[in-house]
């Protein structure tokens, strides 16, 4: 709770219209045991469980209560996840111990596609832990924002949770903690609900449905039931009125959180504001929501009506739960029909591609109400263009999403978990002995050292960024740049930003017409030369790569990040695998460093993106192995690849990944080379990358 809250909570304390709930918050925050250090984390390999049944794969992410884990059920040959729980004290321990047999036994309950699965519940060495399905995909919060959503893809997902829901109101549960990040996409398209730690069942009390009696004395504050401690239970933004006043609940919370959802799709923003806990404690939930933005006029007129009454503030106004939500989204029909072109084969499940399919309204991508940054690059001017290109990209996505976090267009997800980055001094002599004489150890000693690193997923361009894509992008920023003259020929061809900018030292390109692909016409734009439109952009320098890459909406590679999409989980030598090198299939030079066969020509020159038969990884990333090298958001520095020692100078060594057209060593997944940044060479482009 922050200062300004506590001031809150003092303030009416003291005032003579105490209240006793506001008083009881205050009295168990102040007496409340501090928390211990979370414990140190679990390392690859660790056996959990009794028997030592499950083995620790990797680390998957971290909440307030605890650590989640991939691992290996060795008895049943299956990856799941384990949740561990961080070690209580006293009470505090009792009631850990209760919420996670509760949540486990809740979710054993229910046997539904939409709902993750519970397999077991154990100890080890103190830490609780449970055993659940490994739902591979990303949350929904991580899919929505940031973007546009279109109608047919909102009704898709708000149906699935409907569905969820179903299955846990008819079986006498409702779940009290509905948000986006308790909603996984799945990697096969679906929909899975998550996390019922706050789950109720329900009991009966009347004739106004099924629902949970309020626990004695719970007050504003809703008490969890078999001792958990005082709090909110719930999540400020997402929870229902009654459920804010302590009131009886029933599975109408879930519908009223689902509401928050539907709507927060649309917007981008929630119905009610950031929910934080004061506004909670206020009231502030009761102001009705406003549809009277103009992105509500994009959707059909029924989901409105249906989002709104999920939204009202009486239970009994709201559908019973979350069967009459799903029959009302099921009956909302548009004015014309999704194009089934626009529904990717294989990505969805069949009756999610079904629904798509057969959906009778338009799926227009609405505009977010979220702002962006542009990381400090330059003045106003500039983030007015990024801005309208990251706006023109998110409706882009909308249209071509799947219920998998879609990737943007032109880009390709990339997950590869915890892998080995880099190389040891006896892997490199392993590897010049296969390669014989033509190995050179020397350059190949940036490659050290090797390490272990755990890597998010994100996505990566498909292609090297064009010619024809730059050209673009430095005519948009035209009035912020300047092509001066070269000191030795007096050719206009360095690009520059405009010297009250703030950039000094900083070159953006070198519009060498000897080896570049980018003229600067009389009309003062940028063209790609004819010929090298598809060519990869060379002859930029770091910055220009980055200043492209956050126009974009996005940001270069880390230096792991591109070796994650090059190397994969399977630790390929090669970013298309183990096979050798075919001739003519990967742009690299056979130039004795790397022997492709004798036949192949031994002159090997910048060729389009993508035209590499071979140069192709799992995940469908062209040309990582040749063609030109990358730029990658890394300082080389010899001996250390975990470098971050920037201090802001314009002209420091970074790192190239890859190989090129001139130079076949860096082909390989490990290959590394440096170059100045403000440096520019023939054989270096770049790609951007999204997180």
């Amino acid at each position: 709770m922050d200062d300004s809250t506590t001031r809150k909570l003092t303030a009416s304390r003291d005032s003579s219209t105490q209240d006793p709930a506001l008083d009881e918050i205050l009295r168990a925050v102040a007496h409340a045991p501090a928390r211990r250090p979370p414990p140190e984390p679990a390392q690859p390999g660790e056996r959990w469980g009794a028997g030592g049944r499950y083995t620790i794969e990797r680390r998957l992410g971290r909440g307030g209560m605890g650590t989640v884990y991939s691992a290996t059920d060795t008895m049943l040959h299956r990856e799941v996840a384990l949740k561990v729980l961080d070690p209580g004290s006293g009470d505090d321990g009792a009631v850990q111990r209760a919420r996670l047999l509760r949540e486990a036994r809740i979710a054993a309950r229910i046997e539904h596609e939409r709902v993750a699965r519970i397999y077991d519940v154990g100890e080890h060495e103190g830490a609780l832990f449970v055993a659940m399905e490994l739902v591979r995909g990303v949350t929904l919060r991580r899919w929505m924002d940031g973007r546009a959503v279109a109608a047919g893809e909102i009704l898709a997902v708000a149906r699935q949770i409907a569905e969820g829901l179903a299955a846990l109101h008819a079986s006498g549960v409702f779940h009290r903690d509905l948000k986006p990040e308790n909603v996984m996409l799945t990697d096969q398209g679906g929909v899975r609900l998550l996390d019922f730690g706050l789950a109720r069942q329900t009991a009966r009390v009347g004739g106004d449905g099924e629902r949970s009696a309020p626990v004695a004395g719970e007050g504003r504050a809703a008490r969890v039931s078999e001792g958990e401690s005082l709090a909110f239970a719930g999540t400020p933004g997402y929870m229902a009125p009654e459920q804010c006043e302590g009131k009886a609940l029933d599975a109408r919370v879930d519908v009223f959180a689902l509401g928050v959802i539907v709507y927060e799709l649309v917007t981008g923003v929630r119905p009610f504001g950031s929910g934080a806990s004061e506004e909670v404690v206020e009231g502030r939930v009761r102001v009705a929501p406003d549809f009277s933005g103009a992105v509500w006029k994009e959707m059909p007129a029924r989901l409105q009506e249906v989002c709104a009454r999920m939204l009202a503030w009486e239970p009994a106004e709201r559908f019973s739960g979350g069967a009459g939500v799903g029959d009302a989204l099921h009956g909302i029909r548009g004015d014309s029909v999704l194009p089934a072109a626009l529904v990717p084969s294989g990505r969805l499940l069949p009756s999610v591609a079904q629904e798509l399919a057969n959906a009778e309204t338009e799926a227009a991508p609405v505009p977010r109400r979220r702002g962006w940054r542009v990381g400090g690059l330059i003045g106003v001017a500039a983030t007015l263009v990024a801005a309208g290109l990251m706006i023109a990209r998110s409706a882009s996505v909308g249209h071509h999403a799947t219920l998998r976090p879609p990737p943007v267009p032109g880009m390709a997800w990339v997950d590869v978990g915890a892998i080995t980055v880099g190389r040891s001094p006896a892997d490199l002599d392993r590897e010049c002995v296969a390669i014989g004489p033509g190995c050179d150890r020397k350059k190949m000693q940036g490659e050290v050292p090797s390490s272990r690193v755990t890597i998010a997923p994100f996505q990566l361009d498909v292609y090297e960024v064009t010619n024809e894509e730059m050209a673009t992008t430095l005519t948009m920023l035209g009035g912020l740049l300047s092509v001066v003259d070269d000191e030795d020929d007096h050719y206009p061809r360095d690009v520059r930003w405009n010297k009250d900018l703030g950039h000094d030292g900083e070159v953006i390109a070198d519009l060498n017409p000897l080896v570049g692909g980018i003229e600067y016409g009389a009309d003062h734009s940028f063209h790609a030369r004819a010929g090298r439109e598809q060519w990869p952009a060379v002859q930029v320098t770091w910055h220009g790569a980055r200043l492209f890459c956050t126009t974009r909406g996005k940001s270069l590679p880390t230096e792991d990040e591109w070796e994650a999409a090059a190397r994969g989980r399977d630790d390929r030598p090669w970013p298309w695998g183990s096979a050798p090198l075919r001739c003519g299939e990967v742009v690299v030079p056979r130039d004795g460093l790397i022997v492709m066969p004798s036949s192949c020509p031994e002159k090997v020159s910048l060729g389009p993106v993508g035209q590499a038969a071979q140069d192709v990884t799992p995940d469908g990333i062209h040309d990582l192995g040749g063609n030109v090298a990358e730029w990658v958001d890394a300082v080389y520095v010899e001996g250390n690849r975990a470098a971050r020692v920037d201090a802001g100078a314009a002209d420091l060594p970074k790192v190239v990944r890859g190989g090129s057209f001139f130079q076949s060593i860096e082909a390989r997944t490990s290959g590394r080379s440096r170059q100045l940044a403000n440096g520019v060479g023939y054989n270096v482009g770049f790609r951007c990358a999204v997180r």
